[in-house]
């Protein structure tokens, strides 16, 4: 039998400005196997829906969100033109060698209105 050691989830929140654009963190430890995960906070409980898995975005989240690795291990989630229905949490999920035991970032996002 393996066992296999996962920490708890990280835990951190933000604030973005509704119209302006908002990178979430993601320390990933493996070059390129990250998820992210959105869980809506708007209109009460929400399915968790992909935003980004294996170098491909999901609908709705095209073209606002992009993947931002202009830092080496840092897979934050960029979000142009931020809306009042991007807040809730966001799940980063760096997975050790694609079988989703990998450590979980939740970031909470809070939005401002203008």
């Amino acid at each position: 039998m393996v066992n296999i050691a996962v920490r708890p989830p990280s835990y951190k929140k933000h604030t973005a400005v509704e119209g302006q654009s908002y990178t979430i963190p993601c320390d990933a430890t493996v070059s390129g196997d990250v998820r992210w995960i959105f869980k809506s906070s708007v209109n009460g409980p929400s399915t968790p829906l992909y935003v980004y898995d294996h170098e491909h975005f999901f609908e709705p989240f095209k073209p606002r969100f992009s993947l931002n690795t202009s830092v080496p291990l840092l897979y934050g989630l960029d979000i142009s033109n931020v809306q009042l229905n991007d807040a809730g949490n966001y799940t980063c999920i760096d997975s050790y060698g694609g079988y989703g035991q990998g450590d979980q970032h939740i970031h909470y996002l809070i939005v401002q209105g203008k």
